[in-house]
């Protein structure tokens, strides 16, 4: 969404994938759920207009922020299976 807004062709893209999102989440009999994942938060844009029970979740919400990154001891051991130990602090400042 964001490069087509950049590039111009924001309105096609929106009509392309509400299209796509219809016809795969809303009208289709076997899915009982679906996920969508991606970095901008676009939950207000006409693409889902046609959902129902549309949920946003932000990786800072307290019920999916345990579900996504990594723990300080997972970033601990990764530093150190990687021998990057030193850059420990600089990865937790930012």
């Amino acid at each position: 969404m964001q490069n087509a807004y950049l590039n111009a062709y924001y309105e096609e893209m929106t009509d392309f994938l509400g299209g796509i999102f219809s016809a795969v989440l809303k009208t289709n009999e076997v899915l009982e759920k679906g996920n969508l994942t991606g970095c901008l938060r676009i939950a207000k844009e006409s693409i889902f207009t046609g959902l129902n029970n549309f949920k946003v979740n932000s990786i800072f919400d307290e019920v999916s922020s345990q579900q996504f990154g990594f723990s300080s001891t997972e970033i601990s051991s990764l530093l150190q299976d990687y021998h990057l130990r030193e850059y420990q602090r600089d990865i937790k400042d930012w």
